[in-house]
């Protein structure tokens, strides 16, 4: 273990410079304004990417704009008075504020939640956080990815009597949202080291069995430590495609291949071949369904835009479960206890009708397929300001508010469910 701790990576090494590159903020005012954008998406792929998608005009677009591609784009969002303003005037220069020196790593008892940690450091975190805590809790392989890398979890359990309902939390499904993972670990030592002090915690992991993967999309995430800190997807061989890798969360079986997946091998919402292709994801939901448990909440922690999103997610046309009260009431109780913390404000309701349709995606599955009632994809910081790229010092708050956001949303189910 420790001379898997030695080989980590300690500093971002991208091949792929972003230099000059832009982050634009879009922001259509209309159906007519949100199509254009839509154009631009499908003829210039591969010369922009956007981090968000323009799929509504509730919400602003966001677009990372290569330096050559900045005037011609800026004249053509002018011409059709599309408002726009400059979120990140270079992004090499906010990916060089992240790197890290070797003697910032500290691992074990020493391990840094303020920091952002490459897989290795991960993966050893999981054995390390389940040995310190090893009275209730255990690491287990979850999945292995498509390059062969280990998808470590942990289980989280007090015992009892009988078969305790479970929990199942996910982060970094997209490779490049780093907070996720980073917030993840953080809510997870944070349970470990308060089981027995705080009695709302106490009583939530009496109540339910938890597990929890920090790193989900790990080939991907190595890669945006080595190669491109801008990758979102698997890193899996697309048949006659030069492109590369698949969007796990356009992936999952339920409503596979809807709106919001790309058929484009290229494309950042790549849906893939066929659902279920990426072992991250066939691996990770075959566990699941086989754990011989009852799931009733499933969370896909990703970055950015401050939500907390309920089915569904695969069309805004479709009736909403019959529960949605129940998921507005839990997610509503989750976001202000967010909120009391740092003072950050949360958005939740349904999916698609709050941010926009994207089917295949993990919380429709987990609702359905699953079974678990509270299946729910949040967005964590920020809003824009920084997008993927949230520094470093704001994980620890980022980790510290979603903790009691999670807690709240635990104590809901413990009176629900006891």
């Amino acid at each position: 273990m420790k001379t898997l701790i030695l080989l980590a990576l300690v500093a971002v090494a991208s091949a792929v410079c972003y230099d000059g590159y832009q982050a634009l903020r879009v922001e259509p005012a209309n159906e007519l304004q949100l199509d254009f954008l839509n154009t631009l998406k499908n003829e210039l792929e591969g010369k922009i990417s956007f981090w968000s998608q323009p799929r509504t005009t509730k919400r602003p677009t966001d677009i990372l704009v290569q330096p050559r591609f900045q005037d011609d784009i800026k004249e053509l969002l002018d011409a059709k008075q599309i408002k726009y303003s400059v979120m990140i005037d270079d992004v090499q220069s906010v990916i060089d504020s992240q790197a890290r020196s070797e003697d910032d790593v500290k691992i074990g008892a020493d391990f840094d939640y303020s920091m952002y940690h490459t897989y290795e450091e991960i993966q050893a975190w999981v054995f390390e956080i389940t040995a310190a805590h090893s009275a209730i809790a255990q690491q287990f392989q979850i999945a292995t990815s498509t390059e062969g890398r280990a998808i470590n979890a942990v289980k989280i359990s007090t015992g009892g009597i009988g078969t305790k309902k479970a929990v199942y939390w996910q982060g970094g499904i997209h490779a490049r949202e780093w907070v996720s993972p980073a917030t993840v670990m953080f809510i997870t030592k944070s349970l470990l080291e308060n089981y027995g002090v705080d009695s709302d915690v106490t009583e939530i992991l009496d109540a339910f069995d938890f597990y929890i993967v920090p790193s989900l999309n790990v080939d991907g995430y190595s890669y945006t430590w080595t190669r491109d800190r801008m990758w979102r997807k698997t890193r899996s061989v697309n048949s006659g495609s030069a492109c590369r890798g698949v969007d796990p969360n356009r992936n999952y079986e339920y409503e596979w291949g809807g709106e919001g997946a790309s058929t484009s091998a290229c494309s950042d919402t790549y849906r893939g071949p066929n659902a279920f292709s990426e072992p991250e994801v066939a691996g990770t939901t075959s566990f699941l369904l086989n754990a011989n448990q009852e799931f009733v909440c499933f969370i896909d922690f990703h970055s950015y835009s401050q939500l907390w999103l309920a089915p569904w997610s695969f069309t805004a046309r479709a009736i909403l479960p019959l529960d949605k009260d129940d998921h507005d009431e839990a997610a509503a109780k989750a976001v202000n206890a967010l909120a009391s913390v740092h003072g950050t404000d949360y958005i939740y309701g349904p999916s698609a009708r709050t941010l926009y349709a994207a089917s295949g995606c993990s919380e429709d599955w987990g609702y359905v397929t699953l079974g678990a009632k509270y299946s729910y994809v949040v967005e964590l910081r920020d809003t824009g300001r920084y997008g993927f790229l949230l520094p470093a010092n704001q994980i620890i708050p980022t980790g510290e508010e979603t903790y009691e956001a999670v807690k709240a949303l635990c104590k809901h189910m413990v009176e629900e469910y006891k």
